[in-house]
């Protein structure tokens, strides 16, 4: 039987690749099975399931050929519909037959617990990273700050103005998010990601609205700072969060002009009126463009994942 593990083709998101390279270090020989075409495996297969399922949960579950072990697994109520098809009578009794579950997120086991399924809480697979052990530069990343369902304009003049003028030429801009991903091989996508990881790891502080970034420079030791801003939005686009945010330091105490979510903020994004209003707006304080904590609380976390995934991949 083959060892397989989860890939997305179609993420234009390199978060999705962190969470499939960092399975690759765990699992000896892995092929890569795609996410969404799980049901049309052929060949026996250990799969280790981690990850966000699904963009189109009518292909869950997998096929009769496919063994799961369900490691730092999410279903994602992003989509209309997805955490009900994921949760019907049939996908059910799929992972009442493979439990216990391990969920990657309190929103994926409360679910989980509620239908009855075994489950417990695991943490996200990219915890599980090696450390970096290599020379740190004096680099400061803002990766993806503030969520990408703003308009670029609106975002980059409120990105700028959380930096305050004496680190203005200090720091660099990162991106996850490339339409170009889709059209990369595998084993193109993984050296990205080792690459990306890389940078990460030297980094001498990262800031970042993404939570695959953040958890990676946990693992990484890498002091990160989590921008809870700007996710002033639905509920299921934050289920995500619960029992991840607890891992880093977090600035959340922010205000900007116009960022509600009601028509008359959009219209007024959309016109760039915010262009038009005072630009004296409180940049993040200097003393967190110095924050060098690094955090360890993640290790037994990391740990458990790392021995279970051995167990049964060894």
């Amino acid at each position: 039987m083959k060892n397989g593990i989860v890939y997305f083709q179609g993420s234009r998101n390199k978060g999705d690749d962190l969470q499939t390279y960092a399975a690759s270090l765990l699992v000896d020989n892995p092929i890569y099975c795609e996410r969404e075409a799980l049901d049309q495996i052929s060949e026996d297969v250990n799969l280790l399931c981690n990850g966000w399922f699904m963009q189109d949960a009518t292909h869950w579950p997998p096929s009769a050929t496919v063994t799961p072990q369900f490691e730092s697994f999410h279903i994602s109520s992003h989509q209309q519909g997805n955490a009900d098809l994921m949760t019907s009578p049939t996908a059910l009794k799929y992972l009442e037959q493979y439990a216990p579950i391990g969920c990657r997120d309190y929103h994926t086991l409360n679910l989980l617990q509620k239908h009855g399924i075994e489950s417990y809480f695991s943490g996200c697979m990219t915890l599980t990273l090696p450390k970096y052990e290599g020379e740190k530069s004096d680099e400061i990343l803002f990766v993806d700050v503030l969520r990408t369902n703003y308009t670029p304009h609106y975002r980059q003049h409120i990105v700028d103005s959380l930096i305050p003028e004496s680190y203005q030429s200090k720091v660099n801009f990162v991106t996850h998010f490339s339409d170009d991903l889709i059209n990369q091989s595998v084993d193109h996508r993984m050296q990205t990601a080792q690459q990306l990881l890389e940078r990460y790891g030297r980094a001498k502080l990262v800031f970042t609205s993404l939570i695959h970034c953040a958890l990676p420079c946990i693992a990484l030791g890498t002091p990160v700072i989590f921008v809870d801003f700007g996710f002033n939005n639905s509920a299921a686009k934050r289920d995500r969060f619960n029992g991840i945010l607890d891992y880093f330091h977090i600035a959340s105490d922010i205000h900007r002009p116009l960022m509600q979510r009601n028509l008359l903020s959009k219209i007024a994004r959309g016109l760039r009126l915010y262009t038009l209003l005072p630009s004296n707006m409180e940049p993040l304080p200097e003393a967190l463009f110095e924050y060098d904590e690094v955090r360890t609380q993640h290790l037994p976390t990391a740990q458990a994942i790392i021995d279970r995934v051995k167990a049964n991949f060894g």
